[in-house]
């Protein structure tokens, strides 16, 4: 099956899933793991400090993340973040092979209501899978901004990287290994509030948001006389089971709540489409075409417009 077109155009606003391998609970909470998610984060960032992050939820068999990409680097960012938290988790968990299941998908917010929902959605996703009674009971990771300011999560590591180098000059140099202390890194996670691009106020519709939805789904739970599976269970299951029923359906093309913007969005996207199908058909016959701004030919890198002579 071919792999999904994608438009990776900047400004854009991305509900970013990521599903585990044959939906394994690789991502299971625990100490370890929680805080290998919280550093490879905080080191994308470093790495993509354009890439907005509003918020992350990680539960056992797949994570979710709504961030603004603000400079159309939501690939290299991904890449980056999945794939060395991939190899983290095969090294926490002792394992080799493929973490998660397949390329992980993003999905367009048009409006900011639908970001809104998108949000609410991602922060109570424990909570509507029936894992805690509350989104702050989760014991893995989960975060947003409360208020209407940034929040700075204090992340540390161990750069193994620099602790290998020195660690083999100092056995070529017949010295003592230096201590790991040495090689630990320090910095600060970054969450931003919603829209603080449009005059740093911020929007509390979110806080709003999630304890309508709590409310709701607890109302739910008493009304079916269903109780939440708790901390304790998950944090006692075994990281390689998996549900016996796990949930799949379509990704959506897009998340808006204006039915005009969804429809306008897709014609432009089948446009897209089009353009892209033609070049690629095009490319096949040996006659090379441009391919449509901000996607990705076959084995080449993003297309970026074309800069006006003497901008």
């Amino acid at each position: 099956m071919g792999r999904p077109l994608r438009r990776q155009a900047p400004g854009q606003y991305y509900l970013v899933t990521s599903r585990c391998h044959q939906a394994r609970f690789f991502l299971r909470p625990d100490t370890k793991l929680n805080l290998a998610v919280l550093e490879w984060l905080t080191r994308a960032q470093h790495q993509f400090p354009d890439l907005r992050i509003l918020a992350v939820c990680v539960l056992s068999n797949h994570l979710h993340l709504v961030v603004h990409d603000q400079k159309g680097q939501l690939a290299a960012w991904a890449s980056y973040f999945l794939g060395n938290l991939a190899r983290a988790v095969n090294r926490l968990r002792g394992r080799t092979g493929a973490c998660f299941e397949r390329r992980y998908s993003a999905e367009p917010i048009l409006d900011d209501e639908a970001l809104v929902d998108r949000l609410v959605y991602t922060v109570t996703n424990p909570v509507a899978a029936g894992l805690c009674s509350w989104t702050d009971r989760w014991p893995g990771v989960v975060l947003f901004a409360h208020g209407t300011r940034q929040e700075e999560i204090p992340v540390s590591w161990t750069d193994r990287d620099q602790e290998r180098r020195e660690r083999a000059r100092a056995r070529c140099r017949g010295e003592a290994p230096p201590g790991s202390e040495t090689f630990r890194v320090a910095s600060n996670l970054v969450i931003d509030p919603l829209f603080t691009e449009r005059g740093g106020s911020g929007d509390a519709r979110l806080i709003v948001g999630i304890e309508a939805r709590e409310a709701e789904l607890a109302a739910e739970r008493r009304k079916a006389g269903i109780r939440a599976v708790g901390s304790a269970r998950v944090l006692s299951q075994n990281w390689h089971a998996a549900p016996r029923h796990p949930k799949r359906g379509p990704r959506p093309l897009c998340h808006a709540a204006d039915p005009a913007l969804r429809e306008t969005f897709r014609e432009a996207f089948r446009a897209f489409v089009d353009l892209f199908r033609e070049a690629s058909e095009r490319l096949q016959e040996g006659v090379s075409i441009a391919f449509p701004d901000w996607s990705f030919p076959p084995g080449r890198p993003l297309v970026r417009p074309a800069l006006a002579n003497g901008a």
